[in-house]
């Protein structure tokens, strides 16, 4: 990638708005529910807080290393080894990111729509496009998901605008019925699904450095709204009973559509926008880490490694997610606190090490 790649501060919001939706789409509502019951809806409002006060750290770290991507101020910080193997770290965790999302989509499909159609296929087709995508650069496919943006917006109203009047408030109450701390459990479980240190390896490709900020809170912004307004859909349509034993409750409650038995089956809209937004999301993850293999290894050139790394997400991804039922285990149990390390913990050890060698490096007289 070259840094002459400048996306404006509005395709970045784009971005990240496509990121927070990814997979959360599918899995946030069941999940919350699973924690908070019929107050999913507040834990999601928490959820989506946690995430504007980690994107404030980004947006610190990465204006206190303008031009520079996570990789390279790694290096600076933490020295050339130490540094190395914190990228290292990141650039994995990154990875194996990439790699569940391509398991999940895989699973997802086999499992709902394409039960005949062997698992490895459709993800070595999906695999193809993400490569295509890669090559094609960090500017072509922003574009891209630019261009998809407003068709996401639509196809999420044309999703949500009929299932008003199958709404039922009583399935919110009573609120706070077990008060906060299932809430706050809720809230870290969605807070652990977005993990948007992957956007600090795009920091120096977005024009206006200190106008981030607002990019950063219009797509954390849009995207929560998104997400949230999914999870009330899915408690006052489904209840809190169904959202909870369903694997994929916004599928099901796209199948609750039914206006003058003239629109229904439209879950496929649903399928779209979780596509869309998955993909996305996937090749912002696969390129993070590939970039950062890259730096680590200081190749000048990143197209000889996009195939052999995107055949071996395939392998990774079959490996790590045997079937939903164990990696949904695994989600809700493990990976919030896992992800902690790379989306909190390692930016905050880095800012707060950047600022002590400031310190020392320009004592006060």
């Amino acid at each position: 990638m070259e840094k002459k790649e400048i996306i404006s501060r509005g395709s970045f919001a784009v971005l990240i708005t496509f990121f927070m939706i990814g997979t959360s789409i599918l899995i946030t509502p069941s999940a919350l529910a699973h924690e908070a019951k019929q107050d999913a809806w507040l834990a999601c409002l928490v959820g989506i807080g946690m995430n504007g006060l980690n994107a404030f750290l980004y947006v610190v770290l990465g204006e206190r290393f303008a031009g520079q991507t996570l990789a390279q101020y790694c290096e600076i910080i933490l020295g050339k080894w130490f540094g190395k193997a914190v990228c290292l770290a990141f650039v994995l965790f990154f990875y194996l990111l990439a790699s569940l999302m391509m398991g999940d989509l895989g699973f997802f499909i086999t499992s709902q729509i394409m039960q005949e159609t062997p698992i490895e296929m459709l993800q070595i087709l999906f695999t193809l496009i993400v490569v295509m995508a890669v090559r094609s650069g960090f500017v072509v496919y922003t574009r891209a998901a630019v261009v998809f943006f407003p068709w996401l917006i639509i196809l999420f109203l044309l999703l949500i605008v009929p299932l008003l009047p199958k709404f039922n408030m009583n399935n919110f109450l009573p609120v706070m019925e077990y008060g906060v701390k299932p809430i706050l459990r809720g809230g870290f479980s969605f807070y652990g699904l977005q993990e948007m240190s992957v956007l600090l390896m795009f920091y120096p490709f977005v024009a206006k450095m200190r106008g981030l900020r607002s990019g950063f809170t219009a797509g954390i912004g849009v995207g929560g709204a998104i997400l949230f307004i999914t999870t009330v859909g899915s408690i006052a349509v489904l209840g809190e009973a169904l959202t909870t034993n369903q694997l994929f409750p916004a599928y099901t409650l796209a199948k609750n559509i039914s206006i003058g038995h003239f629109l229904e089956r439209v879950e496929g809209i649903l399928i779209s926008i979780w596509v869309l937004s998955i993909f996305i999301k996937i090749v912002l993850t696969f390129h993070a880490s590939l970039l950062g293999f890259v730096q680590i290894l200081n190749i000048k050139d990143e197209k000889p490694l996009i195939a052999p790394l995107a055949l071996g997400m395939i392998v990774l991804s079959l490996m790590c997610y045997p079937n939903t039922i164990y990696i949904n285990d695994y989600l809700g149990r493990n990976w919030a606190p896992f992800s902690l390390i790379f989306t909190l913990f390692l930016p905050l050890m880095l800012l707060v090490v950047s600022w002590i060698r400031r310190k020392r490096s320009f004592p006060h007289p």
